[in-house]
């Protein structure tokens, strides 16, 4: 049965990978700058220009990819703009009530 659940988990691995190349490709098809959005429309270049090298958007994809899946691996996603806090405290408050309904 260990054995089993080892062979399971080693599996989980390729297919997270593709999951998250998947899901960083399609962050970056979407239409629509980031840092313009952030900013604002009264935003100028050089200020969008700042928050790109702030945001890291100014790197090459490889290694945008390098470190949102290190930040995820370690379970650091950020701040959220809407909430402006912390993605993973939201999600822990959040994870409560989800697990009672889930039972």
């Amino acid at each position: 049965m260990a054995r089993y659940v080892l062979r399971r988990l080693t599996a989980l691995i390729p297919v997270l990978l593709i999951v998250g190349v998947v899901v960083f490709t399609l962050v970056h098809l979407t239409p629509g700058d980031p840092a313009a959005i952030i900013l604002g429309d009264n935003a100028t270049t050089d200020q969008v220009q700042q928050l790109h090298h702030e945001l890291g958007l100014d790197a090459p994809l490889y290694l945008q990819f390098a470190r949102w899946l290190g930040n995820a691996c370690r379970f650091r996603f950020g701040q959220s703009l809407f909430l402006n806090r912390p993605v993973t405290q939201a999600l822990l408050d959040r994870a409560q009530p989800t697990g009672l309904l889930t039972l």
